[in-house]
C-alpha cells in the first residue's frame, strides 16, 4: 500500500467512506462494536460538505466546538476518518477528548488505529494544540487503549459516563505532544 497519509474529506473516497459505514453498522449488529464507536456519519447526506462545516464556527449547531476531520487514507484505499477539536467543553473533557477516531472494520487488526492516531497527533500541532491532548475510550475496548498508550497515552483516571442510557466507564488519557 502506498503512503498512509490525513487528507482533507474528499469525494474521491466517498465510495469507500460509505464502505466504512456500511461495515461498521455490521459490526455494531453483531455486537462487536457500540453504537457510541460510529465515527462516519451516514453517507447519503452530503457528508463532505458536513464535516468541513465542522471547521467553521458559524455553521457549528450550539455547544458544539470546532473540529477538524480528516480522512486516512492508502493509495486509493479509504482506510479511516480522524476528528480533531482544539477546545474541550466540560462534556468532552469526560467522553470524547480532543481526538477520535475510527478504522473502516475491513481493516481493522493491522496497525492503522496506531498509524491515524500517531499522524493525528502531528497534525494537532499543526492546528495549534501545544502542550497535550485528550483523548477517551471506553474501559472495555483494550483495543483502543492498547493504541492510545502505545501513542504516548498516560491513564488519568476512569470515570463513569451515561451514554445512549446506559452507564459506561470511560478511560481517559493525556498525550504529550
Amino acid at each position: 500500500m502506498r503512503e498512509m497519509k490525513l487528507i482533507d474529506p474528499d469525494k474521491r473516497y466517498l465510495y469507500g467512506y460509505k464502505q466504512a459505514y456500511i461495515e461498521s453498522l455490521k459490526m455494531i449488529e453483531q455486537n462487536k462494536m457500540k453504537k457510541h464507536d460510529l465515527m462516519f456519519k451516514n453517507p447519503n447526506d452530503d457528508v463532505i460538505e458536513k464535516l468541513l462545516n465542522h471547521r467553521d464556527p458559524q455553521k457549528l449547531k450550539g455547544g458544539h466546538v470546532i473540529a477538524y476531520d480528516y480522512f486516512f487514507v492508502g493509495g486509493d484505499n479509504f482506510l479511516g476518518t480522524i476528528t480533531i477539536r482544539t477546545e474541550l467543553t466540560d462534556g468532552l473533557l469526560r467522553f470524547g477528548g480532543n481526538i477520535g477516531y475510527g478504522i473502516n472494520p475491513h481493516f481493522w487488526h493491522k496497525g492503522y488505529g496506531s498509524k491515524i492516531l500517531e499522524l493525528g497527533l502531528k497534525k494537532c500541532k499543526d492546528l495549534g494544540l501545544k502542550d497535550k491532548v485528550l483523548i477517551t475510550c471506553d474501559d472495555d475496548n483494550i483495543a483502543s487503549a492498547k493504541i492510545i498508550e502505545k501513542n504516548g497515552g498516560v491513564l488519568e483516571n476512569i470515570v463513569k459516563n451515561n451514554v445512549d442510557g446506559k452507564e459506561i466507564l470511560t478511560r481517559r488519557y493525556w498525550v504529550e505532544l
